[in-house]
């Protein structure tokens, strides 16, 4: 079991470079074809807001300079891909092969729509810490990417980071969030330094539940060390990530909980608080 193919949004700004070293140390590890996508806005979009009274020849100069912006940025993310898919030895083969490659490409539209239709298609999206990232437009696509397009996210900081053969602490309260999270994590669980089982919870420990996740993980050939931890009044998502913290994990594995609702995003208040508070990577499915 790997990923064979990882997604990796991209805007044309600083933060392209630390995404895609991410990408690309969890690409070779497992022989995956990094997929680079940058999404042009379409410049038609702007017009309901621009208001009654502006002139044909203003609304063309608005949508030529957002094509004009658009097209340098596309052509900035391009060649940050190309110079890191080089310097990890990545094949440009079209179509993809099989092994470690990389490909690049422009779609036209709303970020978080092509993105979650883009993710359907991936199997491992890399994103940046959403505390850390300055574009709200990028911070959407993830949150669509997560519920919409159904596929793990690893979200990495703004520093070099080790994600293959990390520590990983896992956070399991036996939901399907975390389930799916953890299915989705087992390539990398079987390459982790060791792992850790952080079930959170101010009522008794559900030992069914964890026994349950402990013989699932036997059956890919892996153990862990289990952690039944009562928050007290510190509070589940504190609790979790102190734990994390204090295991000293490299990677925190988790579900992501949510909803979308007339396209007015809600995220949990434990995946709040984690999004805002954790320094390590996290790998998250909903």
């Amino acid at each position: 079991m790997a990923y064979r193919k990882i997604l990796v949004p991209l805007t044309g700004g600083d933060r392209d470079a630390h995404v895609l070293n991410a990408a690309f140390d969890v690409a070779k590890a497992f022989g995956s074809h990094v997929s680079g996508v940058y999404v042009r806005p379409d410049p038609s979009e702007v017009l309901p807001y621009l208001g009654e009274g502006i002139s044909a020849g203003v609304i063309q100069e608005i949508m030529d300079a957002s094509r004009d912006a658009a097209n340098r940025a596309a052509a900035i993310a391009r060649g940050t891909l190309d110079k890191i898919a080089k310097a990890a030895g990545a094949s440009s083969q079209q179509p993809p092969a099989s092994g470690l490659g990389a490909s690049f490409h422009v779609r036209e539209g709303l970020s978080e729509e092509v993105i979650a239709e883009e993710a359907r298609l991936s199997d491992l999206v890399v994103f940046d810490m959403p505390a850390e990232t300055k574009d709200v437009t990028m911070r959407a696509a993830m949150e669509s990417a997560l519920l919409n397009g159904r596929k793990p996210l690893l979200l990495v900081p703004h520093r070099t980071v080790k994600v293959v053969g990390a520590k990983v602490a896992v956070g399991w309260d036996g939901g399907a969030a975390a389930a799916h999270a953890i299915g989705g994590a087992i390539p990398l669980l079987a390459r982790a330094e060791a792992v850790e089982i952080l079930n959170v919870t101010s009522g008794p420990i559900d030992t069914v539940q964890m026994d349950r996740l402990r013989d699932y993980l036997r059956l890919h050939g892996l153990s862990a060390v289990e952690h039944g931890i009562n928050p007290g009044s510190q509070g589940t998502a504190s609790t979790l990530v102190d734990a994390a913290q204090r295991a000293g994990a490299g990677l925190l594995v988790i579900g992501g909980y949510g909803h979308s609702r007339l396209r007015e995003l809600v995220l949990g208040g434990v995946t709040r608080h984690v999004f805002a508070n954790v320094t390590m990577p996290i790998f998250m499915a909903h």
